[in-house]
């Protein structure tokens, strides 16, 4: 029996490997990759979005390791999801990252990823079914059934014999089914919703493959009203169908286009205009600097008018209103072009409160005689609650809704031409068609997040400009318009996805006002005030060169590319995205991190006078044994409540900032307060990352702003200009032998200067500080002080404050360290601003300091004031696209960084990022993941020029023999020497005056090597995770314990130790290990990823590399290029340069070394005499 069983599942495997060699059969569907109705007679083509080559094969060593762990859990006897499902979700993770990696591809979810396997390797239908039933399992909060687990062990062998091309081995005959299931019957398409792929089309049908348990996964859907489809349909597209009618084929309602993929309602709404809505609006109104006037200042007004009316309904006074609105936004008020310029801004003003207080009356008021309406009950009203809805593929906020969901309002405080002329829109009502649409699209989010019918919510516009009745409109559902909104939705998705599946380039010519005019208006209205705007803002995209059109193309393709992959994410597990929020298993976000559930509210406070409460305090219970929390201090985070199981489909959100983090308690900012006590009270919370496209949005404007501004600054950005430098200027004084050479270097050049700065060598702490301090002895100067995070802006001030300089910070207070809010704008101008008070603050101050975000959304600044000189700290960590804008509008700049360290952080892969046309490569960009300062640099050392360029080349952190491998590896060109400080001469490591005898060899070498390598066994359990190893935890502990007992009294967990991990998963294996040590002081020692110790230096470093398998030494070699010869491994140096007097690194040395740098790196340690194998402890 068992042979023939045996038998029976070697000739399955044999059928199933037969048909997973990539070979494309005749007669089957066109071949994976191929746009609809093209030929795959090459190789390589274009598929989904990205230029790909399919059917790598994983390498045999990971195979077995997969099929390894599918033999582990075939041993797993336990029943909880947090056991089954997640290690078999894990797995899946991996093979799909595994099979995908090099595909250059983004994908929104494992369902495309294993649709693209299957089809790319051949495997069949029913197969192709089964394997996508297991993914549904490990997805699920249900722990999977005995009878579905070892059908969907089967499914997850499948997957890997056909993604590796080996093979099911023999060790598995038993343990799996040889066969699936018996086929059922096909279940009915559901009627209300049904996520599905595309395989292909004709000019009838779209041929898809549907998320649901079907022997026949493919289903036939009718275009009917959807043919505007046919054109932007691609074999791997995602669609929801929605309101499904009939079986084969399926006759959707609505069809919308990669639903994962967000956009937001305001933003399409703005699109619908008087000329038109081509979809090339969208992308025109990003390109837009953003606006600032008196009708936005006075609508910005209006909605804190309504708030506070409807919640002081006894003691409103408009002056409170007034007062908050003019500190909120000094900067804006007083930089504001057309200010009282046509309307009195107060007298404007209280007529919207007039209107508003009448208004707010008759909603939740009672009725007055003869009245038939229904009122509404204040308190449950709730002000600018966010949605994020699926289904239908939108985000948006709302101004007002009640938390029964029975009235939504969306206030516009602008003119209203129907209103005002008393004649009616095409649409027989006196509503303008962007606000209905906008009104309508958030009636759709009701409708499909929370299952509401349009007849149970009362739809209003609230135009404040106008009075009763004409202030408040009644808006019905109108089902075309809807269709159309989310139509153009999908052209808009199906545009940002060719911008970066086929670049950016293709489009520019084809941004004119006339391609805008889709209904040819004409009049004078829109010839001087609309086609001028226009043209101003697009004509100088068609007068470029082609230089600087080539760069505009290849950036803002690298920056829509960086969007997709934010949006929908390239592949779960790596990296993070929006749609990570529903598409990520609850387990795997608790695993990650990425949550907090089972919230509850401690505290509420306002953070100004009588405004809402906007600073919330949130008891954490405990989150589970294994739980980090993957949040950080300035993260914007949504915050829910819930019932059940958290999901924020099904929420109303508050978007808000984290203030502060703690074990058992954590603190937000809402972007918007809620004066109604009664909203965020009881109830059970969750706290997950919010999503915004407002990076994205703000590197397009920094683009177009570049390319538009003045020719010989263009040129000089784009490297057809050379920069000069005035020999004639002199130091002021002498500051530092160390730093006066390049001072008189930086203050020589015209143009730029660019300072690279090793670790330790003191770049923001000496050199930013003397560069500051000799500037201003021009008495005309005025600096602007950047960074690309608060943290690093936090560290600029601290510089300042340290050298009595003062300063003004540009900014919030709560993403403002506490020590410097004495310097923000805000707490200037005392209890009772003025405009003119504004002005003058705002125009004397000598130094700004602003992190380049801010900078950029708030660039009307640079109208009120200009800035002889900027400087741009740690600028090798800022991608171009953040910073060329900003750098177009002053006459100087100087970039201080080190391009050997860690970058920003970029989704896309590396492939797609790099730049092959020539005129940008003569120029210095070879990859737009590279940074501004990067590029430059390159150019000035292929130039041979020096007179722009200065090395610090003296560090005080590392002691010499720290220092000798990085030296000589990644820092050859730079020749690092020590200053030297104290610490870099001392032969002792330990303090000399405590009693902790090294007893042992491990504590005579600790105590004599300054460079130690511990080699650890191999230690795998079936159920482990990849990104943890128990016995690294166990060894950095012990360690732990030691410099603890070495130091004594001297020890400070925040100067003396600090652990640096690849993993967020093995920080809190090594808390465990610690909390057993019993030593309270160790709690205290940051343990963290390479990334977040950038920056950051200790007495004592500690590097557990944690893995144990191959594949994971290319997360370990992420960030790495080469230099003469050289490979400079950016991580691997950040980690190695945090030590100033000892570096112990821990690690599996047969993994290890099979990479040629770790492999050395183990040599030099072992002949310092640090090496300690791993059976010797």
């Amino acid at each position: 029996m068992h042979r023939y069983y045996e038998a029976q599942m070697a000739e399955s495997v044999d059928a199933l490997v037969s048909n997973t060699s990539g070979a494309i059969r005749a007669g089957s569907t066109p071949a994976l990759g191929t746009e609809l109705g093209e030929s795959a007679d090459s190789p390589n083509f274009v598929f989904g979005t990205f230029h790909i080559i399919i059917n790598r094969a994983m390498d045999t060593t990971t195979t077995e390791q997969l099929f390894r762990r599918i033999e582990a859990l075939a041993d797993l006897t336990a029943a909880t999801p947090d056991v089954r499902n997640k290690n078999l979700h894990a797995v899946l993770v991996q093979v799909c990252y595994e099979g995908v990696r090099d595909t250059q591809m983004a994908f929104g979810n494992l369902f495309a990823q294993i649709d693209y396997l299957c089809r790319a390797h051949g495997v069949g239908a029913a197969d192709t079914v089964a394997i996508q039933t297991m993914r549904r399992h490990s997805n699920g909060a249900e722990a999977i059934a005995d009878d579905d687990w070892r059908y969907d062990l089967r499914a997850l062998a499948l997957l890997v014999s056909a993604v590796g091309n080996e093979p099911v081995p023999p060790y598995l005959v038993g343990r799996i089914p040889v066969t699936g299931r018996r086929a059922t019957g096909r279940p009915a398409v559901g009627r209300r919703y049904l996520r599905c792929v595309v395989s292909h089309a004709d000019d009838h049908y779209i041929y898809a493959y549907a998320d649901r348990d079907d022997t026949v996964p493919t289903v036939r859907v009718a275009y009917g009203a959807h043919e505007y489809l046919r054109p932007l349909l691609r074999r791997g597209t995602q669609l929801n169908l929605l309101d499904c009618h009939g079986d084969d084929p399926i006759e959707p309602s609505l069809i919308v286009l990669e639903p994962d993929y967000l956009v937001d309602i305001s933003a399409i709404a703005r699109c619908f205009t008087d000329y038109g809505h081509h979809p090339l609006s969208y992308t025109v109104n990003r390109l837009a600097s953003a606006a600032n006037s008196q009708a936005i200042l006075l609508g910005n007004f209006a909605g804190r008018a309504l708030d506070d009316i409807i919640n002081h309904a006894g003691d409103y006074d408009w002056h409170d209103t007034l007062r908050a609105s003019f500190r909120e936004r000094a900067m804006e008020y007083c930089t504001c072009p057309d200010f009282n310029s046509h309307e009195d801004f107060k007298t404007a003003a209280l007529r919207q409160v007039d209107n508003l207080r009448g208004i707010v009356a008759h909603l939740f008021g009672p009725g007055g005689a003869g009245e038939r309406r229904q009122d509404y009950d204040r308190a449950r009203a709730i002000l600018e609650p966010s949605f994020v809805c699926e289904q239908l593929g939108v985000q948006g906020r709302v101004d007002l809704m009640t938390t029964d969901l029975r009235l939504l309002v969306e206030q516009k405080s602008g003119a209203n031409y129907n209103i005002q002329s008393g004649h009616p829109n095409r649409y027989g009502s006196y509503q303008k068609e962007d606000h209905y649409v906008q009104l309508l699209l958030y009636a759709g989010v009701l409708r499909y997040n929370f299952g509401r019918r349009h007849s149970q919510t009362d739809l209003r516009l609230l135009y404040s400009k106008y009075p009763l009745p004409g202030g408040l409109v009644s808006v019905n559902y109108y089902q075309a318009l809807f269709y159309e909104a989310i139509a153009f939705r999908n052209r808009i998705v199906a545009q940002d996805y060719a911008y970066a599946r086929q670049g950016f380039g293709p489009v520019i010519d084809r941004l004119t006002p006339e391609t805008l005019n889709e209904r040819q208006m004409g009049g004078r209205f829109y010839t001087d005030y609309i086609y001028r705007q226009q043209q101003q803002l697009l004509g100088p995209l068609h007068t470029l060169s082609p230089v600087a059109r080539a760069y505009l193309a290849a950036m803002a393709t690298f920056v829509f590319r960086e969007q997709l992959a934010a949006k929908v994410g390239a592949h779960e597990g790596v990296g993070t995205s929006m749609a990570d929020l529903w598409n990520m298993p609850l387990a795997t976000k608790r695993e990650m991190g990425n949550i907090y559930t089972g919230l509850t509210i401690m505290a509420k406070e306002r953070s100004s006078g009588r405004g809402g409460y906007d600073t919330i305090t949130l008891r954490v219970p405990d989150q589970g044994a294994d739980f980090l929390p993957n949040f950080r201090t300035g993260d914007m985070v949504y915050l829910y409540a819930y019932q059940g199981e958290p999901d924020v489909r099904r929420a109303l959100l508050f978007k808000g900032s984290l203030t502060d983090i703690h074990t058992h308690h954590i603190t937000l900012h809402l972007n918007d307060g809620q004066q109604n006590p009664q909203i965020l009270a009881d109830g059970t919370y969750a706290v997950e990352h919010g999503g915004s496209d407002s990076t994205f949005t703000a590197q397009l404007r920094s683009l177009r702003e570049l390319v538009s501004s003045p020719g010989p600054r263009l040129d000089l950005l784009l490297g057809q200009r050379q920069p000069t430098a005035d020999h004639s200027r002199q130091l002021t004084r002498a500051y530092s032998p160390a730093y006066d050479d390049i001072l008189l270097r930086a203050k020589r050049a015209n143009d730029y200067f660019l300072l690279v700065g090793p670790p330790g060598t003191g770049k923001t702490s000496m050199a930013l500080r003397f560069m500051v301090q000799e500037a201003l002895t021009d008495e005309g100067a005025s600096l602007l002080l950047m960074s690309y995070t608060n943290r690093a802006v936090d560290e600029i001030c601290a510089m300042l404050d340290e050298a009595a300089i003062d300063y003004l910070r540009i900014g919030g207070a709560y993403t403002c360290d506490a020590r410097f809010r004495p310097h923000l704008l805000d707490s200037r101008l005392g209890d009772a601003p003025r405009l003119d008070q504004v002005r003058r603050t705002l125009v004397s101050a000598r130094v700004a300091v602003a992190t380049t975000s801010t900078l950029q959304s708030r660039a009307y600044l640079f109208e009120l004031r200009q800035f002889s000189l900027a400087i741009v700290d740690e600028a090798s960590q800022i991608l171009e696209p953040s910073v060329v804008g900003l750098l177009a509008r002053v006459p100087r700049f100087i970039l201080v960084g080190d391009y050997k360290q860690l970058p920003a952080v970029v989704q896309q892969p590396a492939a797609l990022s790099r730049v092959d046309d020539p005129l940008l490569r003569d120029m210095g960009l070879y990859d737009c993941r590279d940074s501004l300062f990067e590029r430059l640099y390159r150019r000035e050392l292929a130039l041979g020029r020096t007179d722009f360029v200065g090395i610090l080349r003296r560090q005080g952190r590392m002691h010499p023999d720290v220092a000798e491998f990085p030296n000589h590896m990644f820092y050859r060109r730079e020749r690092l020497q020590c200053v030297p400080l104290p610490h870099q001469g001392e032969s002792f490591i330990y303090p000399q005056d405590v009693a902790a005898p090294a007893d042992d060899a491990l504590g005579r070498l600790m105590h004599t090597c300054r460079n130690l390598f511990l080699a650890s066994a191999t230690n795998m359990a079936p159920t482990q995770s990849d990104k943890v190893n128990p016995a690294e935890a166990q060894t950095v502990a012990r360690l732990l314990g030691r410099i603890y007992r070495y130091y004594g009294a001297h020890f400070d967990a925040a100067h003396t130790v600090g652990v640096i991990v690849p993993y967020r998963n093995q920080i809190a294996m090594i808390r465990h290990c610690l909390e057993a040590t019993g030593i309270e002081a160790l709690g205290h020692v940051t343990i963290d990823t390479v990334e977040r110790y950038q920056g950051s230096q200790r007495d004592i470093i500690i590097y557990s590399f944690t893995i144990q398998h191959v594949y994971q030494l290319d997360f370990l070699t992420a960030n790495c290029f080469e230099e003469d010869g050289h490979v400079i491994d950016r991580k691997l140096n950040v980690a190695l340069t945090r030590a100033r007097k000892q570096l112990i690194l821990t690690g599996h040395e047969p993994t290890l070394r099979h990479n040629a740098l770790f492999a050395r790196l183990i040599d030099h340690v072992a002949s310092c005499g640090g090496y300690v194998p791993a059976e010797d402890r």
